[in-house]
């Protein structure tokens, strides 16, 4: 199929990815240098594997696949200014795939005309702020997860040995960008084709996709666990869910980057320890070694549920209804078919937020969520309709309804992100080229900001000093070979023997100590 044939016959969807692209780059400019500790760990890991480093590059604690698309871009050089915009842009062509999944899944759910339309039209400043303001690889996982849900949950899926094949693959490409997916994949995707199989069709088939399926997935997921575990010296999917694990027990009232002192980078060639928070060594817990331990599970589970509802009602004020709704009708509806969606959207959601309300929830991680409640709204808008609950009138003031609740928030929140990171920018190439400033830095404060500065500086980051007296504070700095001291806010300037500020209060808000 030509372009000007896919046009024509996709549309809306062409509309609504001319309008995105056009959006995109426009908040392209405002958001490129807008940098966190993530996005540096996975462009300085990118990095190694663009340069041929293979032994930094394998890191059991991200996972690949975001640092192997930036990688073929840094083949031609590495600079940190330019080199801060590889994520976003990669982020925002992951976007627009997101969007022609989104397309797919909803044609999934007989989502068409009208309502399709509205819900390719509410995913645009969804995908565009989830693209803007994290360069990570959660889109990524999205926009690979749209896609695997568009396979098993197609009423088509037992008909072809191929749907077991590629439920595997994007299964285990979901792995490659975020370990999490491994138990999420493995859970979902059997408790699926157990679905389909007790909806008493062409069972044989399930069965061979199941298998089919688990092969693929465990043979291309299995060359990268072979790859870390080998590395970590024991059979590990990632070193990411113990170390999340350890942080958020009894032993550690904050992340021990902020309070362990300095803690030396993993190589020569990383920004900070950031790029294997692994390598810290901690003290992990089990909730069944102790009743204390165990009230601390129940304790941490409840937060993150009570987290959960909150970040849920943040991607639509009608969240918490559409899946009340979803209940209510998986057991009054006379629909079979609507029964087993549902079904198979509730038993996602609950699966996908249970994985994570054991250890610690933040709003990107439930970016694949918002994707199946956007569709789960729709899909309920729509069978209201089709059973004569709804008139033509009634149904598109729904849609708009539900159209809104699902862009005002991302509208929001990008208007209120636009241009942050500039003033951290401006002080890094104030650094570079006034002070030709580049060596090991510490702080005092401000971790991700001096991280951030580190990267731009081409320098290595030792992470926050202990409050301690000048002496000991300067045996330290000696101690960890640092070169520049960074002390931000205001005080009395500090006195050095072997150090000597070096900006003369010229940034604001920061002073420099630099070697003598």
């Amino acid at each position: 199929m030509n372009i000007k044939a896919f046009i024509s016959e996709h549309r809306d969807l062409s509309i609504v990815l001319v309008v995105y692209s056009g959006l995109a780059f426009i908040f392209l400019t405002f958001f490129h240098y807008n940098l966190m500790g993530d996005e540096i760990s996975y462009i300085s890991i990118a990095h190694h594997y663009s340069t041929g480093n293979w032994n930094e590059a394998i890191n059991a604690y991200w996972s690949p696949l975001y640092s192997w698309l930036i990688a073929p871009f840094l083949l031609g050089g590495f600079d940190p200014f330019q080199s801060a915009i590889i994520p976003r842009v990669l982020s925002l062509i992951v976007g627009s795939v997101t969007i022609i999944g989104l397309n797919r899944l909803a044609k999934t759910f007989n989502l068409d005309g009208m309502v399709r339309s509205a819900l390719l039209v509410s995913c645009i400043p969804m995908v565009l702020f989830f693209a803007i303001r994290y360069a990570t690889p959660d889109l990524l996982v999205s926009c690979i997860l749209v896609f695997y849900f568009a396979v098993i949950f197609n009423y088509r899926y037992p008909d072809d040995v191929s749907n077991g094949f590629w439920s595997g693959f994007l299964g285990a490409l979901g792995y490659l960008a975020k370990s999490f997916v491994f138990p999420f994949f493995l859970v979902h995707f059997i408790l699926s084709n157990f679905i389909c199989y007790f909806e008493g069709k062409k069972r044989k088939k399930i069965l061979k996709n199941l298998f089919l399926g688990l092969v693929v997935f465990f043979i291309v997921s299995g060359l990268w666990i072979g790859m870390i575990s080998s590395k970590q010296g024991e059979v590990t999917i990632g070193t990411a869910k113990d170390h999340n694990h350890a942080i958020v027990g009894l032993t550690y009232p904050e992340h021990p980057i902020y309070s362990s002192g300095l803690l030396e980078p993993p190589n020569k060639d990383a920004v900070s320890i950031w790029e294997d928070p692994a390598s810290i060594q901690l003290d992990d817990w089990n909730p069944l070694e102790s009743v204390e331990y165990f009230v601390l599970q129940l304790e941490i589970v409840k937060n993150n549920v009570l987290r959960t509802i909150a970040f849920l009602e943040r991607f639509s004020p009608l969240a918490m209804l559409i899946l009340i709704l979803s209940i209510y009708f998986v057991v009054k509806s006379e629909s079979r078919r609507v029964k087993f969606d549902l079904v198979k959207l509730l038993m996602t959601i609950l699966i996908y937020i249970g994985g994570y309300v054991l250890i610690f929830v933040e709003p990107r991680y439930l970016w694949p969520i918002s994707y199946l409640l956007l569709i789960n709204g729709f899909y309920l808008v729509n069978y209201l309709y089709e059973r004569g609950s709804l008139n033509l009138s009634l149904r598109n003031i729904f849609l708009i309804m539900v159209m809104l609740s699902f862009m005002i928030t991302p509208i929001m929140e990008i208007g209120g992100f636009v241009g942050s990171g500039d003033q951290l920018l401006s002080v890094g190439v104030t650094l570079r080229n006034e002070y030709n400033l580049q060596g090991n830095i510490a702080s005092n404060d401000r971790w991700a900001d001096t991280m951030s500065l580190s990267y731009y500086l081409g320098s290595r980051y030792f992470g926050v000093t202990k409050k301690s007296n000048q002496t000991s504070l300067e045996q330290k700095l000696e101690l960890n070979n640092i070169d520049y001291y960074f002390v931000w806010g205001g005080g009395d300037e500090l006195t050095f023997n072997h150090f000597q500020e070096i900006t003369g209060n010229k940034i604001k808000n920061l002073r420099i100590y630099s070697k003598i």
